[in-house]
């Protein structure tokens, strides 16, 4: 039966309600349409997740493949073909040795020697080493005044001394010229570059430049600093200069450009005076070309 009796009414006669029916043992709840809409799209949610990881792992599987089956990338370049060995000092000699050698003059003569140290003068006592480099301001342009005097400590720093065969180191044979005072600086350069590259803790280079057989100028000098030169300790050096030294005369147009370039404003007459503390002060004054 799916009636229920309930209490007489006032009046006597019994009252049927319809009850509600009953759900069968056993049986689970029916879910309501609300429910089952909403479990249908937990289960589209659930399969759109698992097709999009399935996605993702396997392009990462074949990205994995791709790197596993591809060449193992080249080495970084070299900076030079060659580079010194051993301690400090032997490194620093090695560097002066194989850059002096390629320089020849037209007769095939070793256009100069270079002599490596610590910056130091030569006095009547002795050497004097040399305690600070000191370098006046160009003052041609009027951007600067003559007090504004740069000084650096010399403890980091390096010079090579090029000498030639003649009289006070200048060159024996051959004629004065700018072609060969750029072979020169371009020399000078190519020493700082090495130095810098493979001689640990030297921040600065000097290099003392041969005067001329007839004295007609001042001896001069390349002073560069391991900030000036930041561009070409970066890249191999046959981007900057080539392999080979060149002649008298010959040296390529762009390698031209960037010797000049670079040494021509850090070019400079020098002269020594006494610190305080009994060394010497290598001081620097602009070399202005073309005054």
């Amino acid at each position: 039966m799916s009636e229920a009796t309930t209490p007489p009414t006032p009046d006597g006669a019994p009252e049927f309600i319809e009850a509600e029916p009953a759900q069968p043992i056993g049986q689970p709840e029916r879910a309501s349409r609300t429910d089952r809409a909403r479990s249908a799209a937990y289960r589209s949610r659930f399969a759109v997740i698992y097709v999009a990881l399935g996605l993702l792992a396997g392009v990462g599987i074949a990205a994995f493949v791709v790197l596993m089956a591809r060449p193992d990338p080249p080495p970084p370049a070299k900076w030079s073909a060659w580079r010194p060995t051993g301690s400090e000092t032997a490194r620093v000699k090695q560097i002066a040795d194989r850059v002096a050698k390629r320089y020849r003059l037209k007769s095939g003569q070793q256009l100069v020697a270079a002599l490596a140290s610590a910056p130091k003068v030569s006095g009547a006592q002795g050497d004097v080493a040399v305690s600070a480099i000191a370098i006046k301001p160009d003052t041609s342009t009027g951007k600067k005044e003559e007090s504004e005097i740069d000084i650096f400590p010399a403890t980091h720093s390096l010079q090579y001394v090029l000498c030639g065969l003649g009289t006070s180191c200048s060159i024996k044979g051959g004629k004065a010229s700018e072609a060969r005072h750029a072979l020169l600086r371009r020399e000078a350069l190519e020493l700082a570059l090495y130095t810098f590259k493979y001689v640990d803790g030297v921040d600065s280079v000097s290099v003392f430049l041969p005067p001329r057989p007839d004295a007609l100028t001042s001896a001069t000098s390349v002073f560069l600093k391991k900030g000036d030169i930041r561009t070409e300790l970066s890249k191999p050096l046959v981007d900057s200069i080539q392999s080979k030294a060149p002649a008298i005369g010959t040296m390529p147009k762009r390698e031209l450009a960037l010797v000049n370039r670079i040494t021509e404003p850090r070019l400079y007459t020098y002269e020594y005076q006494q610190a305080q503390d009994g060394g010497a002060v290598l001081v620097y004054a602009p070399v202005v070309l073309g005054a």
